[in-house]
């Protein structure tokens, strides 16, 4: 179990490189997934939950399209920080705090039109999930949109190494038996960091959101990845402005499936039923 301690400098070093590649070429493949998804919404005298808001860029643009009012929230102090800078000109229709899923418990029931999460759930554990849908059907107003961005289970097929494996031997496994396909595997050792606390499958995860209280409208994928990484030995995928991203958005029908395997990015967008 880690301290806070360990927890806030681990933050800390995310936040770091969080902040210096935010003009690199991965983000911007990333928020045009994002704008895809609310392609065709109507911002304008909205009030928007932007959770997990990082430096506000995002919260920057719907306040720009129109939205009344954006609630930022973000775990790190330093994020807000650079929120509040960004977000200066609509200093009036903006509230940023810094907090984490419990801060949700606080706010006022159906107070949002659209909530948004991007790329945040999968550092939750498996009790924040949780509680983000649960707070998150109770803050939102009937048809609503719920937009999250996360990181792709499904991929994993396609990585053809340790994360591979970790994949069939939690989905293939039965009773007595464990799935074990790393004698297929050339490096089925690496990577070696850590797996992310809640991963989800985009095959799946619209049933997920059904139970949960949502009726999903559509899904995009982002950061494409040509062949499987261990085939590419070459590029450092730690440096992710190192790297080109092919786009993902507007694929024909007939080759759309894909992106399921080949990106490590998916993005949901629901309505909130009433």
């Amino acid at each position: 179990m880690k301290t806070e301690e360990q927890k806030d400098a681990e933050w800390a070093s995310k936040t770091k490189g969080y902040l210096n590649s935010l003009d690199g070429p991965y983000h911007k493949n990333r928020l045009a997934m994002v704008d895809a998804l609310v392609e065709g919404i109507d911002f304008t005298g909205s009030s928007c939950l932007d959770f997990g808001c990082g430096d506000g860029v995002f919260a920057e643009m719907l306040l720009a399209r129109g939205a009344r009012h954006v609630h930022a929230i973000d775990i790190a102090e330093e994020m807000i920080t650079s929120a509040k800078e960004r977000l200066r000109p609509y200093a009036d229709r903006v509230t940023l705090e810094v907090g984490g899923v419990e801060r949700l418990a606080y706010l006022p029931d159906r107070k949002f039109d659209h909530t948004f999460s991007l790329n945040v759930n999968a550092y939750f554990s498996q009790e924040e999930d949780g509680s983000f849908y649960k707070e998150s059907k109770r803050i939102m107003l009937p048809g609503g949109s719920l937009v999250i961005t996360h990181s792709n289970e499904l991929f994993d097929m396609f990585t053809l190494n340790r994360y591979t494996q970790l994949f069939f031997e939690k989905n293939f496994s039965t009773p007595g038996t464990v799935c074990d396909v790393s004698t297929l595997l050339v490096r089925p050792d690496v990577p070696s960091r850590r797996v992310f606390g809640v991963r989800e499958n985009p095959l799946s995860y619209p049933e997920k959101l059904r139970r949960l209280g949502f009726d999903p409208v559509c899904q995009e994928f982002s950061i494409l990845h040509a062949i499987p990484p261990l085939m590419t030995p070459e590029i450092d995928f730690d440096d992710i402005n190192k790297r080109t991203y092919p786009e993902t958005i507007g694929w024909d029908a007939e080759n759309k499936w894909k992106l399921a395997f080949m990106c490590s990015i998916f993005g949901s967008r629901a309505v909130a039923r009433a």
